[in-house]
């Protein structure tokens, strides 16, 4: 019996055209799912890297301002004090407001060992700003501290960039009767306040968030005692 040789061509025919187009589509569409999802992968783990190393830099950032807050000085001293000698050891905090964000700045006396190449502790002023940066809206936190004697609120110093896509700083003050003010000043209250709260607000990788830090300041018992007339 002779085969049937029209089916025998049939299985030996290969793929049709038809076939061939089928496999190279349903090969793309999964190449294109892997890419996508590697991709996509990706960018998650970039934007979680990026967000893990925003909160790493604001922990530094906000400890180094809580360290210099609470080592906030002044004399003690049983004699009454001229205000030029007061004028020596500064605690001002100003209350601003940028665009409907707030834009606060302190400046102060702090015996804290600011851990700077050159500057090996002492009695120093330091100051936190907020500086504009190009692109609108958003500032570099800013530090500035002068180790030299001075009286008033230093104009010079070594300025030094702590971060920046800052969108805006708020900075309360507690005072000995737990009282909340937007604002401070040495001179006038005559003593430091118990707590400062600092609330510093980053544009953040993805969307901005806040950061709080609360310093308890160790000399806020001291009232200074002013020269009368």
């Amino acid at each position: 019996m002779r085969p049937d040789l029209s089916h025998s061509f049939l299985r030996s025919r290969g793929f049709t055209l038809i076939e061939l187009l089928l496999a190279i589509v349903i090969a793309a569409v999964a190449m294109s799912i892997v890419n996508t999802t590697f991709f996509q992968s990706h960018k998650m783990m970039e934007s979680v890297r990026a967000q893990r190393e925003t909160y790493q830099m604001v922990r530094i950032v906000m400890d180094r301002i809580l360290k210099d807050l609470n080592c906030a000085y002044v004399p003690y001293s049983d004699r009454e004090l001229s205000d030029d000698e007061i004028s020596l050891y500064r605690f001002v905090g100003t209350d601003d407001t940028d665009v409907d964000r707030d834009n606060d700045s302190i400046s102060f006396t702090t015996a804290a060992d600011l851990g700077l190449p050159g500057v090996s502790g002492g009695i120093c002023e330091v100051g936190y700003y907020l500086k504009e940066m190009e692109e609108q809206g958003k500032y570099y936190l800013m530090r500035r501290d002068d180790c030299t004697f001075h009286h008033g609120i230093t104009s010079s110093g070594r300025e030094m960039e702590l971060a920046e896509n800052v969108i805006g700083m708020n900075i309360e003050y507690i005072d000995k009767d737990s009282r909340e003010t937007a604002t401070w000043n040495l001179d006038e209250q005559l003593y430091l306040p118990r707590e400062v709260r600092i609330t510093i607000t980053f544009a953040g990788p993805d969307e901005p968030f806040e950061v709080t830090g609360v310093a308890s300041l160790a000399l806020s018992s001291i009232v200074l005692k002013k020269v009368q007339g």
